[in-house]
């Protein structure tokens, strides 16, 4: 292997899109740029978009020699080691796929992709080619995130009671209908739950485990002309026992980000806010209190992307898997698909697992 981990982005963005309201946004092949940029031992050695404009700006603004119309074209470069999938979510199994059969290492953004189906097909054609695959999933690596892992682990504040999940999250009308493919079942794969939600549900069942039952509604209430959810609650049994709430929409103005609760035998915690912070810790046992500043996570926009590309070069470097593997990537998908199931049948459906 070269010194230098060789990173090819395959989705640049949309120069000037907007995720509603008042930000700017450029893509989020942009910020995995970024961090390729900023992560020792990568580098960024190509990128490729359907509209040349998109890769034409992001191949300049980094300095690149190429770039690609056909994303087939950078697979054959040699020099590309992994390859960064940002493109939307129901074409990810393809380029997946075709990534891993030219030898690639695969970074692949959420949802892995649209269907079960789809997503294991990734996962299978990965083991095959002996490559590593690794989804984007980085509230995991989280100073509080982490924290909380650790003390349910040990067994720190007992056993699970009730744990809740929330994605109250902001899009405009014009966030969907100024884009040919989000807010539909065959490239979005989903609304609330499957695109802004799915960060946090991951969360979820990263800190309590995975669920054995649902029972989900969902609904288009705040949004004309899409195809999925804006508003989606959920009844979860977990595996363990606990109970649980989950709840997702696009329909809360300004935005109030994403919340975790998390009530145990012997107390509770709650992570909130984008990366999600750890902003209550109450043991029972006064002695194991904690100051919470110590759990500050860096602001900068999208920055948990930086600890996908580390994870992902450490992976390579020492030969083992990443710690989101396509199995880890899955979970939250699965989930996902199961409150449709839910929603669409009108009844409690299991969670196969």
């Amino acid at each position: 292997m070269a010194d230098l981990v060789r990173f090819g982005i395959i989705g640049c963005g949309e120069i000037g899109q907007s995720l509603g309201g008042t930000d700017t946004y450029s893509g989020i092949g942009a910020f995995h740029a970024r961090y390729i940029a900023e992560t020792d031992g990568a580098e960024l050695v190509a990128v490729a978009d359907i509209k040349e404009r998109n890769a034409r700006a992001l191949s300049e603004q980094y300095g690149l020699r190429r770039y690609y119309t056909d994303y087939h074209d950078l697979l054959a470069r040699p020099d590309v080691d992994v390859v960064n999938i940002c493109t939307p979510s129901g074409t990810h199994g393809e380029i997946a796929v075709a990534a891993a059969r030219a030898g690639k290492h695969v970074i692949v953004e959420k949802p892995m992709e649209v269907t079960l189906e789809k997503a294991d097909a990734i996962i299978a054609e990965c083991a095959r080619a002996g490559v590593k695959l690794q989804v984007v999933m980085p509230h995991r690596f989280g100073k509080g995130m982490r924290k909380a892992r650790a003390a349910l682990e040990s067994g720190e504040l007992g056993k699970v009671i009730l744990g809740n999940a929330v994605c109250r999250r902001y899009r405009t009308q014009e966030y969907y209908t100024d884009s040919s493919w989000r807010g539909t079942w065959a490239f979005d794969g989903g609304g609330a739950l499957m695109n802004q939600g799915i960060h946090i549900i991951d969360s979820f069942l990263y800190l309590v485990g995975d669920a054995s039952s649902v029972y989900g509604r969902m609904e288009t209430l705040g949004h004309a002309g899409i195809e999925v959810e804006d508003t989606a609650v959920a009844v979860v049994k977990l595996r363990s026992g606990a109970l649980g709430m989950i709840e997702g929409t696009t329909c809360a103005y300004p935005d109030f980000g994403d919340r975790i609760e998390i009530h145990a035998e012997k107390g509770t915690m709650v992570l909130e806010g984008l990366p999600p912070r750890l902003v209550v810790w109450e043991p029972m046992d006064w002695t194991k209190r904690l100051d919470l500043s110590q759990f500050e996570e860096d602001q900068r926009e999208y920055y948990g992307h930086k600890y996908i590309i580390e994870d992902m070069v450490g992976a390579i470097v020492d030969d083992r898997q990443p710690q989101v593997h396509g199995q880890e990537g899955r979970r939250a998908l699965e989930l996902i698909c199961a409150i449709y199931d839910s929603a669409r049948k009108g009844r409690e459906v299991d969670v196969r697992g």
